[in-house]
C-alpha cells in the first residue's frame, strides 16, 4: 500500500492535465487522502498486533483481522493508484500494475480473506 501510495503521490505531481498537475485536482486531491489515511490505518493495526506477538501475547483474532484489513487495505490503494495512473496504471511500465496483482494475491494467499474472516468471526 505504501509504494502505491508513493508512486500515485509522484505521479500526480508529474503528470500535466488541464495546464496543471493533476495533483492540484480536487477529486485527485481528496482520493490520495484516502489513500493515505487507509494505509495509515492499517499500518496503525498492524503495529498493534506486532506489540501483541512481541510481549507473547498473540491475539488471534487480532492477527486474522489485521491480516484481512491490511491486505484488503492494499489492494484498494493500489486500485486507487492504477486509476491515478490512468491509462498508464495498467502498463508495465509502471510500478502500479504489479502492486495491484501482488496486493490481490496477498489476499489469497496465507489463507484466504474470506476463510479467514469465517475463523476470526467463530472466535469472537
Amino acid at each position: 500500500a505504501r509504494a502505491a501510495l508513493e508512486h500515485a503521490i509522484a505521479y500526480s505531481k508529474e503528470r500535466i492535465q488541464g495546464g496543471k498537475p493533476i495533483a492540484e485536482h480536487q477529486s485527485v486531491k481528496a482520493r490520495l487522502f484516502r489513500m493515505f489515511a487507509k494505509f495509515e490505518a492499517a499500518r496503525s493495526l498492524a503495529r498493534r498486533v506486532a506489540v501483541f506477538n512481541a510481549a507473547n501475547v498473540p491475539q488471534v483474532e487480532y492477527s486474522i483481522a489485521t491480516k484481512v484489513f491490511c491486505t484488503t487495505t492494499a489492494f484498494e490503494v493500489a486500485s486507487e493508484a492504477v486509476q491515478i495512473f490512468g491509462g498508464n496504471g495498467l502498463s508495465r511500465e509502471y510500478p502500479v500494475e504489479k502492486l495491484l496483482r501482488d496486493a490481490r494475491a496477498s489476499m489469497i494467499e496465507d489463507g484466504c480473506n474470506e476463510m479467514l474472516s469465517l475463523i476470526g468471526g467463530s472466535r469472537l
